[in-house]
């Protein structure tokens, strides 16, 4: 995974490297292939009438819709742990280690991926993040 941002102030772009190794690509053709195969069957041939995505495309055009197409469904969290030992980047009050007047308050803290979705957890985070705030500067 590479991080870019042309400016230190600018939106980084998390490049995730998806379908950089050949086995991706084979795996992700079969599996639309499996799709088809599926969809085009006998017990579902009455539900649909033609095959909307990606459409009647092989080879180097279907290895193209699917680099287009690709995306990532999970959240990503844990980048900067909240703990107490060494591989740590936060403490329990949302500072980070060793940068003074600096916070984290958001999925990155998260010193395991949650089994659901991480969207509760941010919030709770967030809502810890405003106490501890109104606390410090008493508003």
């Amino acid at each position: 995974m590479r991080l870019t941002g042309p400016g230190p102030l600018d939106p980084i772009e998390i490049e995730a490297n998806f379908l950089s190794h050949p086995d991706d690509m084979k795996a992700a053709i079969a599996s639309v292939e499996l799709c088809r195969e599926i969809g085009n069957s006998a017990a579902l041939r009455p539900f649909n009438k033609r095959e909307v995505m990606p459409g009647n495309l092989k080879g180097t055009a279907l290895e193209q819709f699917i680099r287009d197409a690709t995306m990532t469904v999970w959240h990503e969290t844990c980048t900067a742990k909240m703990g107490r030992d060494a591989m740590s980047v936060v403490d329990g009050q949302l500072k980070v280690y060793g940068v003074s007047h600096l916070r984290v308050a958001d999925g990155s803290i998260l010193p395991r991926v949650t089994t659901g979705n991480t969207q509760a957890p941010c919030v709770i985070i967030g809502e810890r993040a405003a106490e501890l705030l109104q606390r410090e500067h008493r508003l």
